[in-house]
């Protein structure tokens, strides 16, 4: 039974020469029975995305009930796939971001931005190093890319996974190497955190001129919850099909009887009463 599995969605995603570990189509891992057996099997899910429902999101899904380690973790996609949840996450690593660029000059009459790759907690550059493995502790996430921005000091703007058969051939060698360092290490268990004991969905328009609540109230809202143990996030008219998701929706976006806040709101109560 083998310590770790890599979960591809084409095989053709696989290098012959990246380290030797057994590698699984996402179909396959899927679909066949056989790895019911595998029990405390770590699964690397290098799917070429996590989006919900898709391929990538039900391989993770499906590992914790098989009482599979993998990463990332559901609770993982969607921590990634919501930027008013990671901006929350990435708040208490402030210091280590100031202290890992203060080497780095900014233009404080315009906005400076630079990418940095990480995998498996690993950067390639060795003053990021202490912070990249910070941000994969708090995003257990194989393949990630982190935008920095300055605007009179450095922050994170963004931390998005990256799919491997998108890697250019300078990040495939740093990706071997990393891989090949977590391959020999123990598997290491994410911090955990405080599980939210509900999911509230904040419906709002960022385009509006003169909306009920503006961005800073929102960010209230966001901060309020998290100490009240509430998973806020925020969402748009585009997610209309993901309602079902949350325990309750607040509307701050304003409404009316010909309009998607009303399908929104009717929507929310007929989940309710079912």
């Amino acid at each position: 039974m083998p310590s770790h599995i890599v979960l591809v969605e084409n095989l053709k995603d696989w290098s012959p020469d990246y380290p030797e570990v057994p590698v699984v189509t996402a179909r396959d891992y899927l679909s066949q029975p056989d790895f019911l057996k595998y029990r405390g099997t770590s699964i690397i899910n290098l799917c070429r995305g996590y989006r919900y429902l898709s391929v990538g999101y039900y391989c993770s899904l499906l590992a914790e009930p098989r009482r599979h380690k993998v990463i990332p973790t559901v609770r993982t996609i969607a921590d990634l796939s919501s930027r008013s949840i990671y901006s929350l996450n990435v708040e208490d690593l402030e210091a280590q971001v100031q202290k890992s660029l203060k080497k780095r000059s900014g233009n404080g009459d315009s906005t400076t931005r630079f990418e940095q790759h990480i995998f498996f907690g690993r950067s390639d550059l060795p003053e990021l190093q202490d912070l990249a493995r910070q941000i994969f502790d708090l995003f257990r996430c194989p393949l990630l890319k982190v935008e920095f921005r300055f605007e009179r000091r450095w922050d994170i703007a963004t931390v998005k996974p990256l799919a491997l058969n998108g890697l250019t051939n300078g990040h495939k060698e740093l990706f071997k190497q990393a891989l090949s360092e977590y391959l020999s290490k123990p598997w290491r268990s994410p911090k955990v955190k405080n599980t939210p004991r509900y999911d509230l969905a904040i419906l709002h328009n960022p385009q509006e001129n003169t909306p009920p609540s503006n961005p800073q109230a929102l960010q209230k809202f966001i901060k309020a919850g998290k100490k009240l143990g509430v998973n806020v996030e925020l969402i748009e008219k585009k997610d209309y099909s993901r309602l079902a998701e949350y325990d309750a929706l607040f509307i701050r976006e304003t409404t009316a009887i010909d309009h998607h806040t009303y399908r929104f709101a009717r929507k929310a109560r007929i989940e309710a009463w079912w």
